[in-house]
């Protein structure tokens, strides 16, 4: 989950859990999740959030690229783009705050994390223990899925870098909304970490503009276009 997720949806996501009595699948989640990722969210977070944000905005455009493959249905194009934003602002950020950045990446991930965690208690942020809850979560996805050997990945889903990233995974593996969700997520966090060494600490999406709105109107048509145009 994003930052910018709200208590109240967070309670509709757990009393959807609680409901399936154990059978809330990641095609549950996925559906969920479509009303957190839809044109008007990401459209404002593309323009004004991404961009304003140090280390993020290093990959501006290469998130608009991967937002517009999304809705087009160009799922493993969307998902592959996102990569290397991941990788790139993290390591960028880590260097940033005194951490070796030359280490394997996951490493410099936990470390990343770990240092935000303690700086965020230290300084006390916001609300502290929620923050704190929210990268641990995301150190959790860090170690145990996203950077977890591709082989050892527990989820029918795929999202795993190592498995898309040196092509341990074919077309049939992955190329869902859901890969593309969470990975987008890795770079909410990100993203919300790299404000916390800013003057302007947000994990909420901004206020929509009338620039934002012309890009989720133009996403909106993107996906009635649909991938299915492309088809050879």
């Amino acid at each position: 989950m994003p930052p910018y997720i709200t208590v109240g949806f967070l309670n509709i996501v757990a009393n959807a859990v609680d409901n399936n009595k154990g059978s809330f699948t990641q095609d549950d989640l996925e559906g969920l999740l479509a009303f957190v990722y839809d044109s008007e969210r990401l459209a404002s977070m593309v323009l004004n959030r991404y961009p304003q944000t140090p280390f993020i905005n290093s990959f501006e455009k290469t998130i608009l690229e991967a937002v517009h493959a999304h809705f087009y249905g160009l799922h493993h194009v969307a998902i592959g783009g996102l990569i290397p934003v991941i990788e790139g602002s993290g390591k960028q950020i880590a260097k940033a705050r005194g951490l070796d950045e030359t280490k394997p990446v996951k490493e410099v991930f936990k470390d990343l994390a770990n240092f935000t965690k303690s700086d965020v208690i230290n300084r006390k942020i916001g609300a502290t223990n929620e923050i704190v809850e929210m990268i641990e979560s995301f150190l959790g996805f860090i170690e145990d899925y996203f950077f977890v050997k591709s082989q050892s990945y527990p989820l029918l889903d795929r999202t795993n870098r190592h498995g898309i990233a040196h092509g341990a995974f074919s077309d049939a593996d992955y190329g869902r909304p859901l890969n593309f969700y969470k990975t987008i997520a890795a770079v909410d966090f990100l993203t919300f970490i790299s404000s916390l060494g800013t003057n302007y600490i947000s994990g909420f999406v901004p206020d929509p503009t009338n620039e934002s709105k012309g890009l989720s109107l133009r996403l909106k048509k993107a996906q009635a276009f649909g991938v299915t145009n492309f088809k050879t």
